[in-house]
């Protein structure tokens, strides 16, 4: 009897344990699956289309992209001690961003640099062909971003011009030149072929 009783007794305590193994996966399960659904996104009605740029507008030594963000509208803001910077929100226009972002100089602490243009369009009146002042009616805004002291931040473009003619259907082509004259810059001048849908 003594022997049945043990025998019985390992059973249930084999049980028990694959029972808690059992029951520690079905958590690390729910969880997992948890984790999974809970850092699913939600559809936007913004629309990115990113275009990695080959161009001889980009310089060797980085990258460019070019990116048209759809339902959305740009405004230029004012910090607590002046300095400007864009201000991106959903609405009902259109906002190209040129990008040039400069390879990392090895071994050096502070290196990162980037230019970036913004422009904000209406999505009704695309083609367009503006120069100097009325580059305003555009929010045309320029960013020199690095660890540069006194000649970095947002610079409103004011002089230069800007193009942009239809091509087909749904294709545009923008061609952008412009000075600033408050910090050197390496980005002149834009030239790039873009989709809208």
């Amino acid at each position: 009897m003594n022997l049945k009783f043990t025998m019985l007794y390992l059973n249930y305590k084999d049980f028990t344990s694959h029972f808690k193994n059992l029951s520690l996966i079905m958590k690390y399960f729910f969880l997992f699956s948890l984790l999974i659904f809970s850092c699913a996104t939600k559809q936007n009605a913004t629309e990115i289309n990113e275009i990695k740029i080959n161009s001889i507008v980009c310089p060797e030594d980085g990258v460019c992209t070019f990116e048209v963000l759809s339902n959305q509208s740009l405004s230029i803001e004012k910090d607590g001690i002046g300095a400007l910077y864009p201000k991106i929100s959903e609405g009902n226009k259109t906002i190209i961003k040129f990008e040039y972002e400069r390879n990392e100089i090895p071994n050096t602490v502070d290196g990162h640099y980037s230019e970036l243009v913004y422009i904000e369009l209406s999505p009704e009146d695309l083609e367009i062909d503006l120069k100097d002042a009325e580059l305003k009616n555009v929010k045309a805004l320029f960013a020199r971003l690095c660890f540069c002291r006194g000649q970095t931040g947002y610079y409103i473009i004011s002089q230069g011009q800007l193009s942009i003619k239809k091509l087909l259907e749904n294709q545009y082509n923008l061609k952008m030149s412009f000075k600033i004259d408050e910090v050197p810059q390496v980005i002149s001048t834009i030239d790039e072929v873009f989709y809208v849908k």
